[in-house]
């Protein structure tokens, strides 16, 4: 009997080792970084040729894009608008006091340009990150890398590695292994698992934290994500921990929604056998990125930093109910592929998020924007 336990613990002590130095190997080839890349294999890379293409937002394609040729009067509005905007921003940092005219404006949509400065608001990231240096010490990011590193554990650090290499490769920031951009994506959620360990690491939380680092500092990202997390206003974290709660939640309060504000697609749906889960996961899981055109994303973005978690509940429906003429035609396989990512062509941008402020006015009014709070066990 002893010598059986004694066993056990020795294999478990070895499997233990093995763990540690292959998290401590992972660890420290990203703190390599590009000054080698003899252990990268041609196939781990994306093959960028001179005949690819790149986007604004630094999306390299297979095809040409066709040069945008932007009419004179359409350019000086756009010019226009993003002076006001700086203005605005200026003027918002430098007293903390949100503009009384913000609602309106980010629902237009926020220039490119302004982003990394007006996310960093929306999010609260400085304050965020000042209520946690009070709490904690100071340069509490920096300490949350290093202990990143000591005490992180096999499974985050194994699973955050699997899940950059396959994060947004099509980008020109993340296109190359071990590459600048991938050193900061992996210390901003090495550093966040050992931060907030209700969570640890949940592979959504990947591209979450890339897309913010297209725009945002590499500390801006984590606190941002604290704040996705952990503040009120978004309610994130339930999302992502073990039991996936809140996302079984949403699933069910999307069913009910579904069939109360479109109900000729909730009837489709059932005949076709096509559940919640099969699209709505990923919808949540990462606040709709990858799910529909990059521009979109942005735009919804904006409105979701602003407006807070009713903004996911809203969304789902709005798409239902953007495009119910073609879903009530499909079938499942032709379902499962539509939600891939919403094709491009049919998409109005604009009257699809007149669709949403008019579904989330519409959810508001009835109290059914947001989760209701669950009763006591």
């Amino acid at each position: 009997m002893d010598a059986a336990l004694s066993g056990r613990q020795e294999d478990e002590r070895a499997r233990e080792i093995r763990e540690n130095a292959i998290r401590d190997r992972i660890i420290e080839r990203y703190g390599q970084g590009r000054s080698r890349t003899d252990d990268i294999e041609p196939w781990e890379e994306p093959e960028i040729s001179y005949y690819h293409s790149k986007d604004k937002y630094g999306f390299i394609h297979d095809k040409p894009i066709p040069m945008e040729v932007m009419d004179k009067k359409v350019l000086e509005k756009m010019q226009a608008k993003e002076k006001k905007w700086y203005k605005m921003v200026q003027e918002w940092e430098k007293t903390e006091t949100e503009p009384s005219d913000l609602k309106a404006r980010i629902w237009k949509g926020c220039p490119n340009s302004l982003r990394g400065r007006v996310w960093p608001q929306l999010l609260q990231t400085k304050q965020i990150k000042e209520s946690n240096e009070r709490e904690h010490g100071p340069d509490l990011y920096e300490k949350m890398k290093q202990k990143a590193k000591k005490r992180s554990s096999h499974r985050d650090i194994v699973q955050i590695d699997l899940d950059i290499h396959r994060t947004y490769r099509n980008h020109e920031m993340f296109q190359l292994k071990y590459d600048v951009m991938q050193q900061k994506l992996f210390n901003v959620l090495s550093a966040y698992s050992v931060f907030n360990t209700s969570v640890g690491y949940c592979q959504a939380m990947s591209s979450l934290a890339a897309f913010l680092l297209m725009y945002l500092k590499e500390e801006e990202v984590f606190w941002a994500l604290t704040s996705l997390l952990r503040s009120t206003k978004f309610q994130m974290n339930n999302l992502y921990v073990q039991d996936l709660a809140k996302l079984h939640r949403l699933i069910d309060h999307h069913l009910l929604l579904r069939k109360k504000f479109t109900h000729s697609v909730h009837k489709h749906f059932k005949k076709q056998e096509f559940i919640p889960s099969l699209y709505v996961t990923r919808w949540f899981m990462k606040n709709f990125l990858d799910s529909v055109p990059f521009s979109l994303n942005l735009r919804m973005w904006d409105i979701f930093l602003y407006e807070g978690e009713e903004i996911s509940v809203a969304m789902s429906i709005c798409i239902l109910r953007t495009f119910k003429r073609t879903l009530v035609k499909l079938n499942m396989e032709q379902l499962q592929e539509f939600f891939q990512v919403l094709p491009e062509k049919q998409l109005d941008e604009e009257k699809l998020l007149d669709t949403l402020m008019e579904v989330l006015s519409e959810l508001r009014r009835r109290r059914l924007s947001v989760l209701q709070p669950q009763p006591p066990v």
